[in-house]
């Protein structure tokens, strides 16, 4: 990393796929769309989602710049292009891991939504087709995602959907899309893997540019008509990678350019409404039915996708908090502890969560937080491979992430809206955070068995 030189991160693989149940992950795919759209309704109830985030916005300075922001949003900004790429990750929930036909005998569960913190949809296609040859050459075939394995590819023609949009919208000629990376001296982490992307939608002939939120917050500007202009170029698309977390906002300048980006005429991806619902406490709302039942279109889609929720708790400094959070101090070996946050790295667990708990016990603060019962994934004994160097054989878990593309050029007015590709990490099964990028996560790929077999 020395002179600001580009640095090489080495992620680990495992040596051969994880077993997935075939028809449960069929099923899993089958309603992501589904809950992409339930995700896109609830952005757009603006009554709900100022009420609810007002509740841990108080104590959330991130969740409180947020909450300026949609609150002050003209009241057609809703009826605008939204555009979306999602992970949602999900865990394998089953009543016995250790049995060897676990991963047979369960139902996914999601664990959270990533947006901006969407990241290995490129290197996970390389570990795909690796297994794969592997298998090939002992005499198995696993092809079940070789038309559906196009994570880059689904991504890239995301963005140019948005960017020809815009082009259609604002009769715009010369314009880009943007990736906004953070103005961090050190080089990223997922620097390889988002050029990927990059790479792809040039490929389309689109035009594209990595900006840091620095340069964005010293050079660009907003002209009266809503354009969005730096470095003489107009900005079709705002591909976030960054603007996710507290420290992503050192300062109050960036919060009036994140503001600024969302009023202009570019399409923010995600745009605030999406980062907002995608927050934990939203999640913890969707739990519940009759709360689900709103934004769904029939009874039947709401019991499909409420079958893909665990339990999950408030912890408002009322009965029913106090209740939720005695329960995990009582059993902390059965719940986690989240903040409002995506990406890796963030949650409590266990003793440390009992305690984080209990000095929140009078606190209101404790409302930022939410509980989540865990999830029990079948435990696979596999490999890891990092440096060439595989590991001894040990107990490993995994958790699976669909990338989707969701796109709308007006009220609901849907023109994309389709899944491009998983993504299967895995660590070891004592190991409570997980991400790649952490150094706790392996790199793999799923090898399907059928319940029918």
């Amino acid at each position: 990393h020395k002179n600001n030189s580009l640095g090489k991160a080495v992620v680990s693989t495992q040596s051969t796929g994880t077993p997935v149940c075939l028809e449960d992950f069929e099923d899993l795919m089958g309603l992501q769309a589904n809950l992409n759209t339930v995700l896109y309704n609830l952005s757009r109830d603006r009554d709900t989602v100022v009420s609810n985030l007002a509740l841990i916005a108080k104590h959330d300075p991130m969740a409180q710049g947020m909450l300026d922001i949609y609150r002050n949003l003209p009241d057609d900004h809703h009826d605008r292009i939204t555009l979306c790429l999602n992970r949602h990750d999900f865990m394998y929930d089953t009543p016995d891991p250790s049995s060897t036909t676990a991963f047979l005998n369960g139902q996914f569960k999601m664990v959270e939504n990533n947006l901006a913190a969407a990241s290995l949809g490129a290197l996970t296609e390389g570990v795909y087709w690796y297994h794969r040859a592997l298998l090939r050459k002992h005499g198995l075939n696993n092809t079940k995602l070789d038309n559906k394995m196009k994570n880059v590819k689904g991504y890239a023609e995301g963005l140019k959907l948005g960017y020809d949009l815009y082009r259609t919208k604002y009769k715009c000629e010369n314009c880009v899309v943007a990736m906004v990376e953070h103005d961090d001296e050190n080089p990223q982490f997922n620097f390889f893997d988002q050029q990927h992307i990059l790479n792809a939608v040039e490929d389309l002939g689109v035009p594209t540019v990595r900006l840091s939120t620095l340069h964005l917050k010293d050079a660009g500007q907003v002209k009266e008509d809503g354009r969005f202009i730096i470095d003489d170029q107009e900005v079709a698309v705002f591909y976030f990678r960054t603007m996710y977390n507290p420290w992503h906002y050192p300062n109050p300048e960036y919060w009036t350019l994140r503001r600024d980006m969302e009023l202009s005429n570019a399409i923010s991806v995600p745009n605030i409404a999406h980062q907002i619902v995608n927050m934990k406490y939203f999640q913890m709302l969707l739990t519940q039915k009759q709360f689900l039942g709103r934004y769904t279109s029939t009874p039947e889609e709401t019991e499909s996708i409420h079958r893909l929720f665990i339990d999950t708790l408030s912890l408002q400094l009322d009965e029913e908090g106090d209740r939720n959070s005695q329960l995990a101090i009582d059993h902390p070996e059965q719940y986690v502890l989240k903040p409002q946050r995506e990406g890796g790295g963030n949650n409590i667990w266990e003793d440390e969560m009992r305690e984080k708990l209990m000095e929140l016990k009078s606190d209101p603060a404790r409302a930022q937080f939410i509980l989540m019962k865990k999830i029990n994934p079948p435990i696979i004994r596999n490999r890891f491979v990092k440096r060439g160097v595989m590991s001894e054989e040990l107990d490993t878990v995994a958790e699976i992430g669909l990338y989707s593309v969701f796109c709308s050029d007006g009220p609901g007015n849907v023109v994309r809206n389709e899944v491009v590709g998983p993504l299967i990490r895995t660590k070891g099964s004592q190991e409570n955070e997980g991400g790649v990028g952490l150094g706790v996560s392996a790199i793999d790929s799923p090898c399907f068995l059928s319940k029918r077999t």
